[in-house]
């Protein structure tokens, strides 16, 4: 007998509806290979969401990850994303590399705790 999925939820920005469609199929792909629950994917389309909002919507989910696409908006501001939802136990997972041309991106995951 296994246990309830841990939950997600996802996040995605983009100009086009083509990119926010990528965005979230590459979301839910990832839940679905991790065995995450996608329980909601925020769409901001307008630029308007702040970092509290999003983990607001994750904790009000009782989500354990928030999963945001590197071409999203706010992978940009991913260390005080990953920050603030640690202060709520969660965390964040960045898809994909957010500097390809440096070709130094790796899958965040958590800032560690701090001691």
């Amino acid at each position: 007998m296994t246990g309830p999925r841990p939950v997600a939820v996802g996040y995605v920005a983009a100009r086009t509806l083509s990119e926010i469609d990528r965005q979230r199929n590459e979301v839910a792909s990832y839940a679905e290979s991790e065995g995450l629950a996608l329980a909601d994917v925020l769409n901001d389309t307008r630029d308007g969401l702040t970092i509290s909002q999003v983990t607001e919507t994750a904790r009000s989910h009782g989500a354990n990850v928030v999963v945001v696409p590197a071409e999203a908006r706010l992978a940009e501001a991913y260390t005080r994303l990953a920050y603030e939802l640690e202060q709520h136990g969660m965390r964040c997972i960045l898809l994909g590399d957010p500097h390809p041309a440096t070709h130094h991106g790796h899958v965040l995951v958590s800032l560690g705790s701090r001691s």
